[in-house]
């Protein structure tokens, strides 16, 4: 088996994260296989309740008691969940793995612990508008919320700030990481899908992979292993921009909130930050808008 780090891709839910999945399993020298939750569950796995007087309470504390030290419990979960991942490459008869789960962008803090200086991180970032209109898809087409976007439901009862909140949190984690680590990669969905050759030329560079001019073709011939992921993309036989720029069929009020909340995020990561003429926007505003949708339906009543 290669001698190289494993490689862990992270971005927000409807990052583009599957596209990017097909893209590195399709190398010779990479298997990644389709979402298998590994990360997220030994995230889980380390998390502790941290209480007012400084008391926590978790696996690594409890286990500190019976003697066992963090390094010990971090190395036998790691031995545990990269494990698995060596097994599924060495079954298909490759020399090195990589993992994709897009919710595992919501454990970030404890994947950095278990994982950090172990492997290779690849982030992707998408216009956080747009993947708050793909999570509703999402939403809707699963008929129900995954347990990372609960808190945020509850929180938010709109769900597209749910949805844009819950990207806020996630792409500024993402953005941390790859701003503080050299073991770290960062791209946009905007560039890969513009031109997804230049872009994984850069990542295999950064992998220490060669590349194979085939390869993006390659990648997207089949549907390869189907799992949890993007169901659009199996559809795909070619990388096109049609999932960009969605968001600008919003309606006007809709974009105007969202752009409050999101602006500062998408100006952080390099986005142009959303304008509006309505950046003024009130309770009166709103209730206009609703007086006048009441007088329009109303007419259209009328007329029939």
């Amino acid at each position: 088996m290669s001698g190289k780090p494993g490689i862990v891709v992270l971005g927000s839910p409807r990052s583009g994260t599957t596209l990017l999945r097909r893209l590195l399993d399709a190398h010779p020298n990479i298997a990644c296989p389709p979402e298998t939750y590994l990360l997220s569950a030994a995230a889980r796995f380390l998390h502790a309740d941290q209480f007012a007087a400084g008391l926590r309470i978790g696996v690594l504390d409890g286990l500190s008691f019976a003697g066992f030290e963090e390094a010990e419990v971090l190395a036998r979960l790691r031995g545990l969940t990269f494990g698995f991942l060596r097994d599924y490459a060495e079954r298909v008869g490759k020399p090195r793995w990589a993992e994709k789960t897009a919710f595992d962008a919501f454990h970030l803090a404890e994947i950095r612990r278990l994982c950090e200086g172990h492997v290779k991180f690849i982030c992707i970032q998408r216009h956080g508008l747009d993947v708050a209109v793909s999570l509703r898809d999402l939403v809707d087409k699963t008929g129900g919320y995954v347990q990372e976007l609960h808190d945020y439901v509850r929180r938010y009862p709109e769900p597209l700030e749910a949805m844009a909140r819950a990207w806020i949190d996630t792409a500024t984690a993402i953005a941390e990481l790859a701003d503080s680590s050299e073991d770290a990669i960062s791209l946009r969905y905007e560039d890969l899908s513009a031109d997804p050759a230049a872009q994984m030329q850069r990542v295999f560079e950064f992998l220490d992979e060669p590349w194979d001019d085939e390869l993006v073709g390659r990648a997207l011939a089949g549907t390869g292993q189907v799992g949890f992921g993007d169901w659009k993309t199996y559809a795909r036989s070619s990388v096109d921009r049609s999932s960009v720029d969605r968001w600008r069929s919003l309606p006007e009020p809709v974009q105007v909130k969202l752009a409050q909340i999101c602006n500062p995020t998408l100006e952080r990561l390099g986005y142009a930050r959303i304008e509006s003429d309505d950046d003024e926007d009130d309770a009166d505003a709103a209730r206009r808008r609703y007086e006048f949708g009441l007088l329009l339906n109303r007419m259209k009543n009328e007329d029939s």
